[in-house]
This record gives structure tokens, C-alpha cells and sequence, in this order.
């Protein structure tokens, strides 16, 4: 009998411990994340720059992201490497009338031509992740990227006289530091949540999946 009791602490013993040092993600695991990204800074600065001018112009304002995919790698329990494709976009249209002289008819025609500037950002970022919680369902961890990332404006207009430009931006660099979150509800699939400057926004939040 006491042989039995001995061998019923050490079975639960080492089921406990089993459960401690489990990990949500460990060395030679692979985490893809997608992610959508909380504010989007030109369309922010743009509508609070507009949105209450108290204009006529019928101006509108929309964007796009920032939205992403993450990958990663665990070199180590606690080490990942990856990559983080990023991308958002702003524009801003407006009307104005514009006023031509007709020679034929010998009047002025007033027309309503619409004026269009958006602007557009693509990173692709080489990531380091030191990870910090041993969980078997969270797993946080702090994060530095750093890579390409490439920046354009374009104008448009419905104005036949008016010619389209595109202008790139002069450093095409993107960088990312912050912290991170996952919460697995498998096994394999969870959600995800970062905070951090840089590329992804201020806030992000989206779907993992662990293989």
C-alpha cells in the first residue's frame, strides 16, 4: 500500500510539473500571425485636419490598415526570428467647380472637377522576438524589426488639364519595437494582440495559427 501511494505522488508530481514547464510555443514551432492595425495616422491627421473645416467641397477621407502578416520561427524556447509584410493606405477627394470658356458658344461653362491626393506604404521587416512567458496558452514576448519600407503619394484629378504625378518617398527604411501577446485556445489556433512604434500601428490585433 505505501509503495502504491508513493507511486501516486510521484505520477501527479510529475503531471504538475508537466503542466508548469509547458510552453504555448517552443523551439522549432512556426507562428503566422494576421493582423490589423489601430490608427491609421494619415487618414487620422487628415480627417482632423478637414472633416470639421466647415468646407463645401464634399470632401471625403478613407484608408486602409495598418493591416499585416507576421511569420516566425523559434530558434530557441524563448528566441524567434521572422518577417512582418505590412501595408496601409490614406487618400483624400474633393469637388470644386472650374469655369472654361466655350469660344464656340461664346459663354463660360461651369463644370465640377474632383481632386484626389492618396498615399501608400509597403514594409517588409526582418523581426527579432525575445520570448519571455512560459504558458501553455499565452505566450508574450518582446519584438524588434527592422527593414524595407517604401512610401508613394499620387495626385489625380478629373481635370483634363491637369497631369498625374507620383512622388516616392526619399528613405525607404521601416522599423517596428514593442511587446506581444498570444492566446491559443487549441493547440494550434489563438488570437494575438501588439503594442508597440512603428510598422502594424500603435495597436494591432488579429489571428494565429502554431504549427
Amino acid at each position: 500500500m505505501k509503495k502504491l501511494f508513493i507511486l501516486g505522488l510521484v505520477a501527479v508530481g510529475s503531471a504538475l510539473s508537466s503542466n508548469v514547464n509547458a510552453q504555448a510555443v517552443e523551439e522549432g514551432n512556426v507562428i503566422v500571425d494576421v493582423y490589423y492595425g489601430f490608427p491609421n495616422l494619415y487618414t487620422t491627421v487628415l480627417k482632423a485636419a478637414y472633416t470639421n473645416s466647415g468646407s463645401n467641397e464634399n470632401v471625403k477621407i478613407g484608408g486602409i490598415g495598418p493591416l499585416g502578416l507576421r511569420g516566425e520561427y523559434m530558434v530557441a524556447d524563448k528566441i524567434g526570428v521572422g518577417i512582418d509584410i505590412g501595408f496601409n493606405n490614406s487618400s483624400i477627394s474633393y469637388d470644386y467647380e472650374d469655369t472654361e470658356y466655350n469660344s464656340a458658344t461664346d459663354t463660360y461653362v461651369v463644370t465640377t472637377q474632383t481632386d484626389k491626393i492618396s498615399t501608400q506604404k509597403l514594409g517588409v521587416l526582418a523581426t527579432f522576438n525575445y520570448h519571455f512567458i512560459e504558458n501553455d496558452k499565452v505566450d508574450a514576448y518582446a519584438v524588434f524589426g527592422a527593414g524595407y519600407g517604401k512610401r508613394s503619394f499620387k495626385y489625380e484629378s478629373t481635370d483634363p488639364d491637369f497631369e498625374e504625378a507620383k512622388v516616392s518617398g526619399l528613405i525607404p527604411v521601416a522599423s517596428k519595437i514593442g511587446v506581444g501577446m498570444r492566446y491559443f485556445f487549441t493547440d494550434n489556433i489563438g488570437a494575438n494582440l501588439a503594442l508597440g512604434f512603428g510598422q502594424g500601428g500603435i495597436i494591432n490585433v488579429g489571428i494565429s495559427a502554431k504549427f
